[in-house]
């Protein structure tokens, strides 16, 4: 599978070279905004990719298979649109577009064109997770009740100190919400596998200054509402601070609850009893040869990239594989938080 990547950040330094490890897949082009050098070491074979600046003229030229979109969210629309009319199957970044005006126009397209369209919600496939969802879907913890999923994140100190560039331009789409808020949502749609009726959200900016920059992004965020079947939800998160205490999510259902702290420790406690700790199987080995930022990524992007190669080339497409209609009812809810 030929593989073209748009993006020279998270796409050279964390998907390439996952990609790269997949038996069947190849990198052969990416395009990136400024002509820089590739990374040395990024691509260790005898024929390194064919590197544009200008990614409209990667599409025309290349026979791609399959495109990764991880460029600014502002231009996903244009790249994912063009893909689509080319033919071409993609994996897009989230958020996935500014808004779902854009979003269903992609999805419509989609359709007509019959072109495949996945959004990069790897962490579904993280295998603790996956675990989590598999004691959920077997009525472990019965109906649910409430979902909660919490993080604090000490950035205080960085974000006083380091520039944000786009990220700290809510114009952009710069901002938690649209860094990890998109994964939450997606989290709680999939897990409960529920559909939200009511919602409501506030965004602040604890730090709007800081390295002789301006923000208007948020670097926080606090979320609630009511699924359909009428469970409850709270998603929120917090980097201006200077103390935190991670990623906390937890499922409590009329049989029970379940825990999962900093995505390493998955508990569950039935009606009555403490919580206890479940251990899953080791997972698979992370190639040492991948940076740290990678290696963070590869357990649930990999197994997320087999999903990928499965739905693009045998059309067989896995139950938890989050499509283009998750991205869209992805965007819907972003919109009803945002009052667009």
């Amino acid at each position: 599978m030929r593989v073209g990547i748009i993006g020279g950040g998270f796409g050279l330094s964390v998907q390439a070279p996952i990609i790269n490890l997949h038996p069947k897949m190849e990198v052969t082009a990416v395009s990136t905004m400024n002509r820089h050098r590739l990374p040395v070491g990024l691509f260790n074979w005898d024929n390194p990719p064919n590197h544009y600046k200008n990614w409209t003229e990667m599409l025309d030229k290349e026979e791609l298979d399959l495109l990764f979109v991880s460029s600014l969210p502002i231009y996903h629309f244009e790249m994912v649109k063009e893909a689509l009319i080319k033919g071409i199957s993609v994996v897009c970044e989230k958020p996935f577009t500014m808004n779902s005006s854009e979003s269903i126009e992609l999805l419509n397209l989609s359709k007509s064109y019959k072109v495949k369209v996945l959004i990069d919600f790897e962490w579904r496939y993280l295998p603790i997770r996956q675990k989590m969802k598999e004691l959920i879907l077997n009525d472990i913890i019965g109906k649910i009740i409430h979902f909660e999923y919490h993080i604090s994140s000490p950035q205080y100190q960085n974000l006083k100190s380091s520039k944000r560039g786009w990220m700290g331009e809510k114009q952009k789409f710069g901002g938690m919400l649209g860094a990890l808020g998109t994964h939450m949502i997606d989290c709680l749609r999939w897990l409960v596998r529920d559909e939200i009726e009511h919602i409501n959200g506030l965004l602040h900016t604890h730090v709007p200054e800081g390295a002789g920059e301006l923000r208007d992004a948020d670097d926080a965020f606090f979320i609630h509402g009511k699924m359909k079947n009428d469970s409850t939800f709270s998603v929120q998160l917090i980097s201006g601070i200077n103390h935190g205490f991670g990623s906390n999510l937890r499922v409590f259902g009329d049989k029970g609850t379940i825990t999962l702290t900093n995505d390493k420790q998955l508990s569950l406690g039935k009606v009555n009893e403490q919580l206890e700790e479940i251990k899953i199987q080791s997972q698979s080995k992370v190639p040492l040869h991948l940076s740290k930022e990678a290696s963070a990524y590869y357990p649930a992007f990999y197994p997320f990239l087999e999903k990928v190669y499965d739905y693009i080339v045998l059309d067989k497409i896995d139950k938890d594989l989050p499509t283009i209609e998750d991205g869209h009812e992805n965007q819907i809810v972003i919109d009803e938080i945002l009052g667009i």
